[in-house]
């Protein structure tokens, strides 16, 4: 772990919001900075004594055994991505963090636009700024950085906890976990592949000054039976071992988004949702009386938004590949 006196007195994190958020979201519980600002406080609020087992599984480990080594002030600006303002300086900040949003990443707003030619110069260019996305964040992620298609998911509405079948490499980043619990809200969802010239239904986006980075550079961590691309973490080498090793993670689920907050979403989007989505959404939501698994993800980001670093207990020479 780095000694504490090299790194920065205070995380700086650049949230970029790429959705207006509706009024009574807000009214009920905060926009969208707020959520993220809470994601992490609640994350540091855990106990970090009388260690309690998170589950039964023997080869978990215990978050709480991890927190006190990289406790840290911090402090998020927020960007209105959706009005096209960006940071001019990213070198000023620890991390990126790209919000969800009820847009859709192949939409043709200027804003979208310029969000992903940020993208791909701030991950081709500035290595060392660790860059998150959450949802349509992870999309675009997806699609600018690394040319993944995103689309349309045949197989339908997320919406809800779900579980995330997590493979090794999502094994090694959330502790030893089998799987992880968390809140979906998407229809559009990215693929496995980087998307062949023969294979493309519309015309590229403009050629990009900075190439994306080769697909094979991002690598899958978990899956639903639904959606096969649940997130993507990318190296900055061959191999996975601690949080250093990470320069890229994107999650398709909301970890800053809570079963309350799931149920609102539902009504206050009911309108643009199918029926049947909608009417199976409400079951999921009402259905689940367990934890949800917000606090591994939250983990992860905080590291990486603060430049902080923990070993992997499950750590292996993992090679950039999707597995």
């Amino acid at each position: 772990m780095p000694s504490t006196d090299i790194l920065p007195p205070r995380a700086k994190i650049a949230l970029l919001i790429c959705d207006p958020t509706k009024a009574e979201f807000i009214t009920a519980y905060g926009n969208i900075t707020t959520l993220f600002t809470a994601l992490y406080t609640n994350l540091l609020a855990r106990p970090t004594t009388g260690l309690v087992e998170l589950t039964s599984d023997s080869k978990s480990t215990h978050i709480e055994s991890i927190l006190p080594g990289v406790q840290m002030p911090f402090d998020i600006e927020e960007f209105s991505a959706i009005d096209g303002h960006l940071p001019a300086d990213i070198d000023a900040y620890t991390s990126v963090i790209v919000s969800g949003s009820a847009c859709g990443v192949n939409d043709k707003e200027p804003w979208i636009q310029k969000l992903k030619k940020f993208l791909r110069d701030t991950a081709t260019l500035h290595p060392k700024v660790k860059l998150m996305g959450i949802c349509f964040g992870h999309q675009i992620i997806s699609r600018a950085v690394f040319d993944l298609p995103v689309k349309a998911n045949p197989e339908g509405w997320e919406i809800g906890p779900y579980k995330i079948d997590l493979n090794e490499t999502g094994k090694v980043l959330f502790l030893g976990k089998e799987s992880l619990m968390i809140e979906m809200f998407h229809h559009d969802a990215a693929e496995r592949d980087a998307m062949s010239d023969a294979s493309r239904t519309s015309k590229p986006d403009t050629k990009p000054a900075v190439t994306p980075l080769k697909a094979s550079r991002s690598i899958i961590w978990g899956s639903t039976e639904k959606t096969k691309n649940q997130g993507i973490v990318c190296l900055t080498g061959d191999t996975l071992n601690s949080v250093d090793d990470i320069h890229i993670f994107t999650s398709q689920g909301h970890p800053e988004v809570t079963k309350e907050m799931a149920a609102t979403l539902v009504d206050l989007f009911e309108q643009d949702i199918d029926k049947n989505a909608v009417k199976e959404a409400r079951k999921l939501i009402a259905a689940f009386e367990g934890d949800l698994d917000q606090d591994y993800i939250a983990l992860l980001m905080w590291a990486l938004s603060t430049g902080q670093s923990y070993v992997f207990p499950t750590a292996s020479s993992l090679k950039t590949s999707s597995s």
